[in-house]
């Protein structure tokens, strides 16, 4: 098979997983919302914000580095396994040593309970590291899928049963172990490999110096993603951060759900493209596309309906959250589309221009949402809007000068994708929503208006029917290809 079928059978594959798990997380999410109370998010939100940085850590850029190198030995495999478990148990331990120091930062006891039980999730996630590189280097994007929903589907399960049984927090907490254990155990039986001793006479130091400059990079990135989640915390407690917590929840589905399995697909198929240039701005271009009319299209739908969306999934109690969602899709629009510089950076073997670009942008982005958290949560929602356009372009401009591409087409095509189908789409969806009582009917009337618009838009300006013409085509291909992706091993 073909890399560009691969690629499309990869990304279908991968999608396809990923639907499974946002109706699965929505499920969740609606039903905890109505069993749980907001302080129960905000209080397990303050401990995913360390643990999150702490995952970055366990990761330290190996998994990046080991999809992206040409060839991979059998000692490299095994020491790269021994050193993500090593930096899995290392971030355990010190996350759960900090308990007295997070308990005293957010002036919350009820974290001396949470933190210990969820550093496990670092351990757990560091034994599962080079499995899940292993898979996404074969190209097996069935297994990873397959992987991701099963795991979704038994932590929403038991994070229901706890919540049932009354178990307020630890029923995210349960979830949140339970889907790092059961994606391990399918990892490990999807590949069928056992590592070994380390092996003393094999170095991997080449994989930490690349993975030096991705860690660097994704903490920066880190910082500024969750910097309102700390700074709400540290201001205003758990109940104004479960709020947000759980409008954020929803506007990240698209950017997880979707831009997780196209990064998985997306960084081996450039990183094997990268050394034909002609062949590598093919890539790029198709993989804009994917963002643009996709990830970027369902946020702009969540940003017009998020006043019926927060109603259907959240209940009543959780209005306030409305005009946070909003907010924070519409900034999402544009964190989805600067995934695109993320993958040109890391595909063209320059993760230290990216962290070069991050170590002067990220701080000034982390001073601006905490600005804006200073005056809460809809403050924050605001500082991130403010933001990430900004952050985008200028990715975008130093990616492609980076790799050796022209910026201009991927702007154009993405602000084209942006005033052609999403904002279209939004403004009708909003504006139909609005004018009608029940929150269920208001969501699948606005959706269906602004889908109606978005076809009009698509079938009367040429350019824009080419762009979906080629999606279009890309799924369609997908679809019909019954043959396997990669050998199985």
């Amino acid at each position: 098979m073909t890399l560009a079928r691969t690629a499309v059978r990869g990304s279908a594959a991968s999608i396809g997983g990923q639907g499974f798990r946002i109706v699965l997380q929505l499920v969740g999410l609606a039903v905890l919302a109505r069993l749980l109370e907001p302080a129960d998010f905000g209080v397990v939100a303050m401990v995913t914000a360390a643990i999150g940085f702490a995952d970055i850590l366990r990761d330290f850029g190996l998994s990046s580095a080991a999809v992206q190198a040409p060839s991979v030995s059998r000692g490299e495999r095994i020491n790269l396994f021994w050193a993500n478990t090593g930096l899995g148990l290392l971030c355990t331990v010190v996350v759960a040593a900090s308990t007295p120091l997070l308990v005293a930062l957010y002036d919350e006891p009820t974290l001396a309970h949470i933190v210990p039980a969820l550093s496990l999730v670092l351990l757990i996630s560091g034994i599962n590291t080079q499995y899940r590189a292993d898979l996404g280097r074969a190209l097996r994007f069935v297994a990873l899928a397959s992987s991701d929903v099963l795991a979704q589907l038994v932590g929403t399960l038991v994070a229901i049963a706890v919540a049932l049984l009354g178990g307020g927090y630890w029923a995210i907490v349960a979830q949140q172990l339970t889907v790092a254990v059961v994606a391990l155990v399918v990892n490990v039986i999807s590949t069928r490999w056992r590592p070994g001793l380390p092996q003393r006479r094999t170095s991997i130091r080449r994989f930490f110096r690349f993975g030096l400059s991705v860690f660097g990079t994704q903490v920066l990135g880190y910082a500024a993603k969750n910097a309102d989640t700390v700074a709400l915390g540290t201001f205003w407690g758990s109940s104004v951060l479960g709020g947000y917590n759980r409008a954020q929840q929803i506007a990240v589905v698209p950017l997880n759900q979707i831009n997780g399995p196209l990064t998985r697909v997306a960084l081996p198929m450039l990183s094997k493209a990268h050394l034909d240039p002609a062949r590598f701005s093919r890539a790029v271009l198709r993989a804009q596309l994917a963002g643009a009319y996709g990830t970027a299209t369902v946020l702009a739908f969540v940003a017009g309906l998020a006043v019926p969306i927060v109603a259907v999934l959240l209940g009543p109690g959780w209005s306030e959250a409305a005009p946070i969602l909003a907010l924070l899709a519409i900034a999402g629009v544009f964190r989805s589309l600067s995934q695109l510089a993320y993958w040109m950076f890391l595909s063209s073997g320059r993760p230290g221009a990216q962290f070069a670009l991050d170590l002067w942008a990220q701080p000034l982005m982390v001073a601006v949402i905490v600005l804006g958290a200073s005056r809460g949560a809809v403050g924050a929602a605001w500082a991130a809007v403010a933001v990430w356009p900004v952050y985008w372009i200028i990715g975008l401009l130093v990616a492609s000068r980076s790799a050796g591409q022209a910026a201009a087409p991927l702007v154009w095509r993405a602000v084209r994708a942006l005033l052609g189908v999403a904002l279209p789409a939004a403004l009708a969806s909003w504006y139909v929503s609005r004018a009608i009582d029940g929150p269920l009917i208001a969501l699948a009337a606005g959706a269906a208006a602004g889908v109606a618009l978005a076809a009009v838009v698509v079938l009367a300006v040429r350019p824009v029917r080419r762009d979906v013409a080629e999606v279009v085509t890309l799924v369609r291909h997908a679809a019909q290809r019954g043959e396997k992706t990669a050998p199985q091993h």
